[in-house]
């Protein structure tokens, strides 16, 4: 049987590169606004040298981490427990989704004012809309637990913490896991957009002091940084996922 050719993940980015590079060095391009991806080298060993790359993705890394911490856990609690309780949902599901379509980044002024100019707000702000993506993911993926499975289950005894455990949670698990993985790319979105606005460290703070001082070279450097952090992120959930779920990659690997 003959196997299936699969392109590698990274030659899409590599012919993407190459193009810009020739488009570039042929006058195509703008260098001003467009330098070729060869200028960029020397531009990013510089800023590792100077130590102020590190310093900025160190504390952009920071308030990832720490905002993700705050929208996972109580998103995954009340998604839960919204898609068991019946009451809790109908009571709660119209704030959830009222509140999930507001863009999150204006409610910086009114989170400054209540918690002041600082990094809790900053931190906050990041993770509330993260924090509604995991919980009607989650949310979903229990209203979306087949009745037949819950019947079955129970005719053969599972009730209360070993229906939960054994049953309504590793059906809920993948949908979870595409809460957190979308929640962690909004979380990182945020994260750049509150320090462009309202931060003096950070990738997004990287970003606003390259525009102001027209350093379009520190520009193009941080743009991959953080694409490389949000390919790091999703690929490093995907195998945790494949980890505590090997059923799902046995079901669904492709032929």
């Amino acid at each position: 049987m003959r196997r299936r050719w699969r392109a590698p993940w990274w030659l899409s980015p590599l012919l993407v590169l190459a193009a810009w590079e020739a488009a570039s060095v042929a006058g195509w391009l703008r260098r001003d606004y467009f330098p070729p991806p060869s200028a960029l080298v020397g531009n990013y060993r510089a800023l590792v040298g100077e130590e102020e790359l590190l310093r900025h993705v160190g504390a952009t890394l920071g308030r990832l981490g720490v905002a993700f911490v705050l929208a996972a856990v109580p998103g995954v609690l009340l998604g839960l427990g919204m898609g068991l309780v019946r009451p809790a949902r109908l009571l709660l599901e119209p704030f959830v989704s009222g509140l999930y379509a507001i863009p999150k980044i204006a409610l910086l002024p009114l989170i400054m004012l209540v918690m002041g100019i600082g990094e809790p707000a900053l931190i906050v702000t990041a993770s509330i809309t993260a924090f509604f993506q995991i919980t009607v993911s989650t949310m979903a993926g229990v209203l979306q637990v087949e009745p037949v499975l819950l019947e079955a289950a129970r005719n053969y005894g599972a009730t209360g913490h070993r229906l939960f455990f054994r049953v309504i949670l590793p059906a809920v698990l993948p949908h979870i896991f595409t809460g957190l993985r979308l929640g962690l790319g909004l979380a990182l979105i945020l994260v750049i957009a509150v320090e462009i606005t309202a931060a003096q460290t950070g990738l997004g703070f990287l970003i606003w002091h390259a525009w102001q001082v027209f350093r379009v070279e520190h520009m193009y450097c941080t743009f991959g940084v953080i694409g490389a952090i949000g390919l790091a992120i999703t690929h490093g959930l995907e195998a945790l996922g494949a980890v505590l779920m090997p059923w799902r990659e046995a079901v669904w690997r492709p032929r």
